[in-house]
This record gives C-alpha cells, structure tokens and sequence, in this order.
C-alpha cells in the first residue's frame, strides 16, 4: 500500500484530495498540512512513498522541498501540484527530480492516476503538460528561473523597492539589481511591466 503525504494551504482543496484518495484502494493519507515547512518536517518524519507539494504554500515552496528531499537521499517521490503550465516551472521541476506534475484545474481528473504511476516508480505529466515542456525545449528556450530568481519576481511584481527585497532576502540592493537582470535575459523581458505581467500569468501574484 503506498503511503502518501498531501500538502496544500487550501483546506478545503485539500481536504478534497484527501477524501480522493482514500477512497481509492492501495492508498493510505499519513500525513496532511498547508505549510511548506511543516510538509518537510513530516516528511522526515513519516516517510511516505508519495508527497503532494503544493507548489506555492508558506514557507518552503514544493520545489524547494524536493530539492531536500534529494539533499537528504529520501525514498519519497514528488507529485507537484500547481495552477499553471509555465514551461520554465515544468522544466526546473524535472530538473530537481519531481516524479509527477499534476495542474489543479484537472486535479480530480488526474491524481489517483498519478499517484499510482509514481509509486510504480514511473513519472507521470499530463499530456498537455508534457506538449509545454517538449515546445518550451524545442523554441530553443532559456533556462528557467532559480528559485531566488522567482522571490524576486514575485517581489517586484508587488511593488516592493530594492532595499525591501534586499532586506527581506537578506541581499545587497545591488544583488537585487544583479537578479533583476538576469531575470530580464532569461525571460526576454525589457521593463518592470512586463516583468509584472509575466508573474501575473504565471501565477507567481495574484
């Protein structure tokens, strides 16, 4: 039976999972919670085969609890959960060993499917992610962005100044402008608006 570990700070979103997939035979919840953190300590933890990472919550993002997880060599395997099919998200996901990537428009649809994929130790992306992805490598596309790289986004997105993102990420001003950069280069973008409207689209701001 494959033990499966669901994180998401929306609990009613996440307490539908749940109910999903316990009723599906082979699988057993050992864990829940709507924190990146507290998804990680649980991890360590209880050692599921499976995690379900939110990919934005509080505290550590999905990705960057799979990056751990590999750190720390845990058998437990990653199913990413997320709104968008940003090619540069599918691919820095793939890149850190995520074994499953499910939007959660098709959630439902999808996540028994891919749970028991992933605990044959197979990965599983939907057929329309998996379109983005190839495309996105096909067009000859840029890396995408670190995980640093889309704190910083996210925080000029909403408006704060340098010195509030170098104070919160405890960076120089100038760093600040070094990430903004390289943000621009990699995205092809050319203002502070279109940086806007990229991280809007995406799904990094509301």
């Amino acid at each position: 039976m494959a033990r499966v570990l669901i994180a998401d700070d929306h609990k009613i979103f996440r307490q539908g999972l749940i109910s999903l997939l316990s009723s599906s035979s082979g699988l057993k919840i050992v864990a829940e919670t709507g924190t990146g953190w507290e998804a990680w300590e649980l991890i360590q933890r209880e050692e599921p085969d499976i995690a379900v990472l939110d990919f934005r919550m509080p505290g550590l993002t999905g990705i960057e609890i799979a990056k751990k997880i590999s750190e720390h060599k845990l058998m437990t395997r990653v199913i990413l959960l997320t709104m968008h099919d940003d090619p540069s998200l599918i691919a820095e996901a793939k890149s850190v060993g995520i074994s499953g990537y499910v939007l959660k428009d098709n959630a439902f649809e999808n996540l028994v499917s891919a749970v028991v994929t992933v605990s044959n130790e197979q990965s599983f992306t939907t057929t329309e992610v998996e379109d983005q992805h190839q495309a996105y490598h096909l067009d000859g596309a840029k890396p995408g962005l670190s995980n640093r790289e889309r704190l910083v986004l996210t925080a000029i997105a909403k408006g704060f100044t340098n010195k509030e993102i170098a104070r919160s990420l405890e960076i120089s001003p100038k760093t600040v402008d070094t990430y903004r950069g390289r943000i621009m280069d990699k995205l092809d973008l050319h203002s502070i608006a279109e940086l806007t409207r990229h991280a809007l689209r995406v799904g990094l701001v509301d």
